[in-house]
Parts: C-alpha cells; structure tokens; sequence
C-alpha cells in the first residue's frame, strides 16, 4: 500500500501543481509512518502568500458581508465538530498528546475558537467623536491583509484556529504554515477548508520546516502580519529580518513557569495543582509549571506527597484511558529532555524520581523527573525543557519567593497556592507575568487575554485581544451639515 501524502493547500488547490519533496511524519508511540507531507519550498510559499495577497487585494473575502464570513466559520466549525473523533485521533498519533486531552481539550478549543470569532465578528462597532460642532471622527478596525501564522507541535489545532478564526473574522487573507514535526491534522483542515465555500486564496496551509520553509515564509515582504508560536531562540531570528520591523507580530513563546507554594497552603490541593500544571500535555506546554517553589516548613511534607504521585504516573499508550502521560513528540526532543537531565545532575540537582525511558514501552517515552536542589543559577532553573520535568527550589519568605519566580527571562504563567487568598493576591501581582493562578490551575478562557512578558512572547491572544491584534484602525473625518471650511487664498471674500 503507498503511503498516504497530506495535503497541503494553496490558491483553494489541493494538490501541489509539481512533484514536491516530501518528508515523514511518524507516531511517537511505536514510531509507525503516519504519512508524507510536502515540503514547500521557496516558491511554494510564494505562491501560497501571493494568493492570499490577490485574495485579499481584491476583496473577495475583506468585501463580504460579517455575517457571510461568521457563517463561513460557523460551517468550519460543524465539520470540526464533526469528525471530532478522527482529528482527535489524528493529532494524539502525530503528537503524542493523550486521546483524552486532545479530544475533551484541544478539538473542542478548536470548534470553540471558530464559533466565538464567528459571533465575534459580527460585534465589531466602531466609535463616533463630534468634535466642536465642526466634525464627525469616526473610528473602525479594519483588517491587516496577509497574515502569516506559523503553528507549534504541541497543540497544533487549538492553537492554529484561535490565530486562524480571529484573523479571518477580521477579513484579513491567511497562510497557516504547520510544524515538520507533527503536519497531520493541519493537512486535515486543509482537507476541511478546501470542501466548503470558502473563496480560493483566503486560506492556504503549507508545510515544511523552519529552514527553509518557515524562513521563506516570515522574510516575505507582502506579509502584513505574522503570528509565531514557538521558541524563543527562532523568534529572535524572525525579529531580526528587516521585514518585521513595520509589520504587526504576534509571538507566543515559551515559558518557566513557577508553582509557589506558601507553608499555610492546604498541601493536598497543591499537590494536586503541582501534578496538574507539571504533566498535564505530557509537560510540552508553554504554561507548565516546571519550577516548583517551595516554602522551607513545608517542602519536605510536600515532596513526600508529590514525589509519591510522580511515581504512580501511568505512562504508556496515549490511546489507553488509562495512560496519565505519552510519548514525547519524537527522539531528538527526547533526546535534548535527557540532555537536560544530566546537565542538571552535573550541576548539582539531586534526581529524586524518574529520568529513565520505560524499559517497556516501544516509543519515545520517558519517566517524569523531579530534581531538587536546583539554583538560581543552574541551567534548569533558567532554560525551558519543554517535558515532563521539575525544578525544585526552596525559599523562606514570600520575598523570596517572588524574587525567585521573577529570577527569569520568561514571564508567561504562575501558580500560588496558599491560605490566605488576599496574601496570595498580593504576591501574585508581584509576579512578572501574563497569567497568574491563584489556588487554581491557569485556565485559558477564549474570551480572555492569554500571552506573556519577557522571552515568553509579544502580544496577547483571545477575546477583543485577537480582534485588536489582527487589525488596524483607521479615523475618519466628516464635516457636520452647516459648516463652512475656512477659504485660504480667496482675499477675504470668504
């Protein structure tokens, strides 16, 4: 049987109109070949960018009503909702992601990405000014034009539709470039969007990886937005083209986040939130909380308790109800986690549990790590690992620990858990963040701002945020009836 090609999407074809290279994509439990997808190279991403400029310029999606964009949402999101059960499948095969994470969270995100900017965008209301009983300044968001969002792995759909359905409902024209590492379900969408009635060039998928595709795509100077979702190290890289610097730029980077925990916590719920914000995607997250802080009075009782659970993890088939973590995305992130690992070890961090690959799964899995002793200055304190690993620090006053949560150059999220929920308000003001938790998990609602400061990224996401993030306003002055414009130059006849 020949192997399946993933479709990318450019100018509403399907089908590259040339042979392409291709490259793999495999399953990370077992390493099976899920597909071939075309790599776009430097032409294929002109293309695709020069039909979305057409697409735009001529206004065949810019032009139509609100309503006829929010229904062509509406529609996106029925097929979503769909064939909910095979894009779940899909994306947990491609990422690794728990079947029961990607199909309760991330594809019912998706669905509710697009029907929220559906709605959203037909909200939009501009604003009026009467200025002296002379003018009429009205103000209106219209939207960027061509707008680039090149997608993580680790949350393809979810994260993909909120940049996608936002930038659409705004009218602005797309280019969704996925990740080489898990391709799958955006070739999917391709598949979607290509079947209903949207007009060629509004959307075009492609992929590839970084160099040269993604490097191709962000140096393009007929881009008038770029959304990255990535690291930190290729933003610097994308910030640094001359292109970008009169472009809007979304980045949506990584993250060190901390999980405070103060001696009056109630410690059973922490340890559940610590679990939680630790493992949950498997810790290839950009709000995982992977430095855990720890007052002096109670680290030893918590790490008793959290060490214990860490170790009743289930880890195995991310299909298996049962599975608590799955494999990580592929062998070389695996194998950077481990790089990580020992480089902590020879810094000093004393491994309390885990850090082995499971001598009986066939897959990129790894026992979950908790390291304790780690210092501000060592390595796992300041770099992201991007899995399932903890950084243990103590402190002993709540100055230490802001001063310890703050000792970053990510600000993306933060967890606090104690009693007093006023003294946890106040420390979490202090913290250097974008989102902030307290006696709870980070909760993404799409309603609400979500990004961060520092090296975890630029610009927010979600609700108003991404409307405003996906558009330009434009002010317009209309004299009111009645008034007469001075006459220059009319010698004094006027």
């Amino acid at each position: 049987m020949s192997e399946r090609i993933l479709a990318e999407l450019i100018d509403g074809a399907l089908s590259p109109q040339q042979q392409p290279q291709l490259f793999a994509t495999y399953n990370p439990a077992g390493g099976a070949l899920l597909g071939l997808a075309p790599a776009a190279d430097a032409a294929r991403v002109a293309a695709a960018v020069a039909a979305a400029r057409n697409a735009f310029d001529d206004g065949r999606w810019s032009g139509l009503p609100a309503a006829h964009r929010a229904d062509l949402l509406l529609s996106l999101a029925d097929q979503l909702e769909a064939n909910l059960d095979a894009l779940s499948r899909a994306e947990t095969a491609d990422t690794g992601m728990l079947l029961s994470m990607t199909s309760q969270g991330h594809l019912p995100r998706a669905i509710a990405h697009c029907r929220y900017f559906a709605a959203e965008c037909q909200r939009l209301a501009g604003e009026c000014f009467a200025m002296d009983n002379a003018y009429w300044q009205i103000v209106q968001r219209e939207p960027l034009g061509v707008v680039a969002i090149l997608a993580p792995w680790n949350a393809p759909l979810a994260v993909a539709t909120i940049n996608l359905a936002a930038a659409l409902a705004m009218g602005n024209t797309v280019v969704l470039k996925s990740s080489e590492r898990a391709p799958f379900t955006l070739s999917l969408l391709a598949e979607l969007i290509a079947a209903l009635d949207f007009p060629a060039g509004v959307v075009n998928i492609i992929h590839g990886p970084g160099s040269p595709t993604g490097q191709a795509l962000a140096r393009n100077p007929q881009l008038d937005g770029l959304c990255f979702v990535g690291g930190a190290d290729a933003a610097r890289d994308i910030a640094a083209q001359p292109v970008s610097a009169f472009r809007r730029t979304l980045y949506e980077l990584g993250g060190k986040s901390p999980t405070i925990v103060l001696a009056d916590a109630d410690l059973d719920a922490a340890v559940d939130g610590a679990m939680l914000a630790a493992f949950a995607s498997n810790g290839e997250v950009c709000t995982a909380g992977s430095r855990l802080l720890l007052q002096q009075d109670i680290k030893d009782a918590f790490l008793d308790r959290f060490v214990a659970r860490v170790r009743r993890l289930r880890i195995g088939d991310p299909c298996d109800p049962l599975s608590e973590i799955g494999p990580m995305i592929d062998e070389a992130h695996l194998w950077t986690i481990e790089r990580h690992l020992e480089t902590a070890r020879q810094e000093g961090g004393r491994l309390l549990c885990g850090g082995l690959r499971p001598k009986d799964l066939d897959g990129s899995y790894l026992q979950p790590a908790v390291l304790d002793g780690v210092a501000p200055q060592m390595s796992l304190f300041r770099q992201e690992v991007f899995g399932p690993v903890v950084a243990v620090t103590s402190f002993r006053t709540a100055e230490q620990a802001v001063a310890l949560a703050n000792a970053s150059d990510y600000g993306l999220a933060a967890t606090v858990w104690c009693a007093d929920a006023a003294k946890g308000l106040r420390l979490a003001r202090q913290l250097r963040t974008g989102v902030v938790a307290v006696n709870s998990p980070v909760i993404r609602d799409v309603r609400a701002p979500f990004g961060g400061r520092g090296a975890s990224g630029l610009g927010r996401v979600g609700g108003r945020w991404s409307m405003e993030q996906y558009s330009e306003l434009k002010t317009f002055s209309l004299p009111l009836d009645g008034y007469a414009l001075p006459r220059l130059g009319a010698g004094g006849t006027g």
